[in-house]
């Protein structure tokens, strides 16, 4: 590629970053750690560029000091099969004497790019430099940095906005806030349920263009993130795939009944192929799945599988049944909730067969979450009392968090103490 074209890129980038709009200020806070790169990641379009581009904009005054590049950008698109040296390369010709000032290299979307952890590795190794990278393959930006950079990276996650994230988006940035202007905190509630956390989202108005887009959305993912990265041709059967996926939000899978499935829609496919696709739209950051509590590997393998979406939003939009399962909703959301803080996350089955939504912690100090719509049926409270009275006395367990839509309180078991907390207050936590 000519370098003149790199370099048209990259100043244009500069003059961006001096006139960047206000947004709404992330939970995530990312550290420049000397000798480490800064990646990011997570579903395409949750915000990851905005925060990055945010992050340099506010803290580094010299914006010629700030070698930006998006991949996706379509002026750069032979870079991604081209040697990516010739980027240092360019940027260094538009400022020869950088090589003894701290530079900033910010790659988005870098795993469209060959050999690009060799670059980044000699990158870090020749110049005086620190590195953002942001991308939408768990599988790329981990274990590829992690062999390749030798542990020189410090990863994380972003996800859609929070619903503390919402709230400031709406003008409710602080607890005093929140705490004096209850009706409004429920009212976004309410709009948080119906569409979601992607940003962009939040910019349009027409209900019909909102869904639009989060269709839109889930098919880029399948399209770039999927098919392209592993060149799949068949994307009807991506869709079907999706679609499954997603109406299965809060259940349980396995591999075999995702394939009666399709060979009941005439596809015929193989218990190898629906384990392959499962990953590949985990590493999209596009679904998550949640295995059984057990130490036994072997138990959580054959045991179901429990399908998350990183935005319950993107469920609805493809699967209008969705809208109506209010049970399924909520459940997703208290999971992201719980993903934003760890990836340790289990369900858990009794040995009289009563199931538990969510644990968290390790042995000894495990928390335990269940999640209930609707607690004012006798028999539904009997139901998930016993529920979580059962999984405490097998778990040792002292503490357990019910989240439900409307009730709070506090129920004393044997052994063990129920806090009730309604959903709008829990996911602020």
């Amino acid at each position: 590629m000519k370098q003149e074209k790199i370099q048209e890129v990259i100043l244009q980038n500069q003059y961006h970053l001096q006139h960047l709009e206000p947004r709404t200020a992330r939970e995530l806070h990312m550290e420049e750690i000397p000798q480490k790169s800064s990646v990011l990641i997570g579903i395409r379009r949750c915000g990851k560029s905005t925060y990055i581009r945010k992050l340099l904009a506010d803290t580094i005054e010299d914006k010629t000091l700030i070698c930006w590049l998006d991949f996706a950008d379509d002026r750069l698109v032979t870079l991604q099969s081209e040697p990516p040296a010739q980027i240092a390369e360019a940027y260094y010709a538009l400022y020869p004497d950088y090589h003894e000032k701290t530079v900033y290299f910010f790659f988005d979307e870098i795993q469209l790019v060959q050999d690009w952890a060799l670059f980044v590795n000699r990158l870090q190794n020749t110049e005086n430099c620190h590195i953002y990278i942001t991308g939408s393959s768990a599988r790329l930006l981990s274990k590829e940095l992690a062999t390749e950079l030798g542990g020189r990276t410090l990863s994380q996650e972003l996800f859609p906005f929070s619903f503390n994230e919402y709230l400031a988006y709406h003008g409710l940035e602080t607890p005093h806030e929140i705490i004096a202007n209850p009706d409004k905190k429920n009212a976004l509630f309410a709009q948080y349920k119906k569409w979601g956390g992607f940003p962009e989202v939040l910019h349009i108005s027409d209900e019909f263009q909102k869904t639009r887009y989060l269709q839109n959305l889930a098919m880029d993912v399948i399209t770039r993130d999927i098919a392209m990265r592993h060149k799949i041709p068949d994307l009807q059967l991506l869709h079907k795939f999706m679609l499954m996926l997603l109406g299965s939000m809060g259940k349980s899978v396995t591999v075999n009944k995702l394939r009666q499935r399709l060979l009941g829609m005439q596809y015929k496919t193989s218990a190898e192929w629906i384990s392959k696709f499962l990953a590949y739209f985990e590493d999209a950051y596009f679904i998550f799945t949640l295995e059984i509590l057990s130490p036994n590997a072997s138990v959580r393998a054959v045991n179901p599988k429990k399908v998350y979406c990183a935005d319950h939003a993107l469920a609805i939009a493809s699967d209008f049944k969705m809208f109506d399962n209010a049970g399924a909703i909520l459940e997703n959301m208290v999971f992201v909730a719980l993903r934003r803080k760890t990836d340790e996350i289990h369900y858990y089955k009794t040995a009289s067969g009563y199931e538990i939504d969510f644990v968290t912690g390790t042995e000894g100090n495990l928390s335990l979450y269940q999640v209930c719509v609707d607690l004012s049926d006798e028999d539904t409270l009997k139901r998930e009392l016993r529920a979580i009275e059962t999984a405490c006395a097998e778990l040792n367990c002292k503490t357990v968090t019910l989240i439900t839509e409307d009730e709070e309180g506090s129920i004393r078991l044997d052994g063990c103490t129920v806090e009730i907390v309604r959903a709008v207050d829990w996911v602020r936590r």
